[in-house]
């Protein structure tokens, strides 16, 4: 169900006590042993006026110009050495070109707002079972002031399991590695990255597409090839675009690089 009233954030929690949570084992409480993806829609602000209000709301930021990252704790005003300084913070707001990343650690609950294929989705990962109106409420109240919060939000919930080794499976319509597609649902996409061996730039990931014979690649990627061979192409691609990518006409098949094994 999809609100596209002023209201929206407002009707979401008047309205959760009929909300259908796919592969949860109730519809009224969040799960300790699970996390869960929530679609908000496109940011009712720019990215600009976010990182501001962030900023200034307590946020720590990394802000990416290119491959090269800044990194601003909250309360200072300097700049710090690298991203890794503040990558770990209780409240952090990563900027890689129009794209954002906002995460905030709780002792109950840690909640990530990032960029999905069409818009933007919430992801709520509990510490503890809670109930799904008081976990949504808060982040919402948190959410609004900031910008982030639109006229359009989805109360449908996408269940996943945090002990799952294998991982959720690909679609059968996305031809790509089962580590890639775990990165896109991942509840923590550094960490998985950090697991799998996966190379991030802020919120860019480095494949490579393995191409159908003759096959001309679609505009959209363009901006995010790195090097084209023959029948491959290497992107620094926006993590968010893995799956239009692999379920690209043009591509065969989309995985990591090939990295030479150390005896």
């Amino acid at each position: 169900m999809t609100l596209r009233t002023p209201a929206a954030i407002v009707a979401i929690v008047l309205m959760l006590s009929a909300v259908s949570v796919v592969a949860a084992d109730t519809a009224t409480s969040f799960a300790e042993d699970q996390y869960y993806i929530l679609s908000l829609g496109p940011l009712a602000a720019e990215v600009d006026s976010i990182r501001t209000t962030a900023q200034t709301a307590g946020f720590s930021v990394i802000a990416y110009d290119g491959n090269i990252p800044q990194a601003f704790r909250a309360g200072l005003e300097s700049p710090l050495d690298g991203a890794n300084s503040v990558l770990s913070d209780e409240r952090l707001l990563l900027v890689d070109g129009d794209r954002l990343f906002l995460r905030q650690i709780g002792e109950q609950f840690t909640f990530t707002v990032r960029r999905s294929e069409t818009a933007y989705e919430l992801v709520v990962d509990p510490h503890e079972d809670l109930p799904i109106s008081d976990v949504l409420g808060t982040v919402l109240g948190i959410l609004q002031p900031l910008g982030i919060l639109g006229n359009e939000a989805n109360v449908d919930i996408q269940a996943y399991a945090k002990d799952d080794l294998k991982g959720p499976a690909a679609p059968s319509d996305a031809a790509m590695e089962s580590t890639l597609y775990g990165l896109r649902v991942a509840r923590d996409w550094f960490a998985h990255a950090a697991a799998k061996q996966l190379e991030l730039i802020g919120l860019r990931v480095e494949v490579v597409a393995e191409m159908v014979p003759d096959a001309s690649l679609e505009a959209t990627f363009e901006p995010y090839v790195v090097e084209d061979a023959i029948g491959l192409i290497k992107f620094s691609l926006p993590i968010d675009q893995l799956l239009p990518l692999a379920r690209s006409a043009a591509v065969a098949y989309l995985r990591p690089p090939y990295r030479p094994s150390i005896p």
